[in-house]
């Protein structure tokens, strides 16, 4: 079956294209995450979205189709933050298991989900193997990752192998696709966990807080350092609390001066500072503290 019909929607370029319905990007998107399209069909899918942007409709859609081909996780009772990594370190350090850490001598579950490696940048993923921390890499030992009472990384292979697919497709077309959007909006828990979804294009938080809105989840919204869900060392943005119920509360901007706290960004070195952090042998950056503490007061969790 094709899905040349819906491309001539959305294929006309940035100002002549149109939206999918939800309906028609459900079925669209179905196609693709079984496999149903041809390699240029998915290309031509691939780049037409990129050009056009995804609207709120179209995000629904997809997540609609996205759901069935998730592997769900029991995470227990505890409070539950979900954080995306899916872009990682270039120019600072990742900070997003320190952010993780924090959370979780908080009380929290922490999960991080993301991807293991990216040729140009330093992924959560290589600082928890530098730190020892739990990888989830069967979902059968996920009872006994949880009992560590620290944070736990899941790569996307194991929540959903169709959207990694689609993730692996940046490797032959050198750019990030619809599937790279609709990673960082899953939340793999059967709980009604808290999960951060940050972006980086000024068009994207009023697709976002409607998107969580229409789905009833409790979602913080920000803008993220490097395309990761967290401070930078000099400027926590203000944070948007999005709550089930449809009520808001919102964070207000800080800026910091903040020594080098990491002088080299590899991932062994961020691990050694993220550990001498967590264990109190190094004050933590104050913006990463008060990002903490600002999750935990206004969701109410801790």
């Amino acid at each position: 079956m094709s899905i040349s019909s819906l491309l001539k929607i959305i294929g006309r370029g940035s100002k002549g294209a149109g939206d999918l319905t939800r309906n028609q990007a459900k079925e669209v998107f179905e196609m693709i995450l079984s496999g149903k399209v041809s390699d240029l069909e998915l290309g031509a899918f691939c780049i037409a979205m990129r050009i056009k942007g995804e609207s709120v409709s179209e995000l629904m859609g997809f997540m609609d189709a996205l759901e069935p081909h998730l592997n769900l996780l029991n995470l227990g009772e505890r409070p539950t933050i979900i954080l995306p990594s899916y872009n990682g370190a270039r120019k600072q350090a990742n900070l997003t298991p320190l952010l993780a850490g924090m959370l979780s001598s908080y009380g929290f579950t922490v999960l991080i989900q993301g991807i293991e490696k990216d040729q140009t940048r330093i992924t959560s993923y290589e600082v928890f193997k530098s730190l020892g921390w739990p990888i989830l890499n069967n979902i059968s030992t996920l009872d006994s990752l949880l009992s560590s009472r620290i944070p736990i990384f899941c790569p996307l292979r194991i929540i959903s192998p169709a959207l990694q697919k689609l993730l692996d497709i940046r490797e032959q077309i050198g750019l990030r696709n619809t599937g790279h959007v609709m990673a960082k909006l899953i939340n793999p828990t059967h709980q009604n966990s808290w999960q951060i979804s940050n972006y980086t294009h000024p068009e994207y938080p009023e697709k976002l807080k409607a998107f969580f809105q229409l789905r009833s989840a409790n979602a913080i919204l920000m803008r993220g350092s490097e395309g990761e869900p967290t401070a930078s060392l000099q400027r926590l943005p203000e944070m948007l609390f999005l709550f089930a119920n449809q009520e808001e509360n919102a964070s207000q901007e800080e800026h910091f001066e903040e020594p080098k706290l990491f002088p080299e960004i590899d991932a062994n070195s961020t691990a050694l500072i993220t550990a001498k952090i967590l264990s109190g042998k190094m004050i933590c950056p104050n913006s990463i503290l008060q990002q903490a503490n600002e999750i935990s007061r206004i969701t109410g969790l801790n």
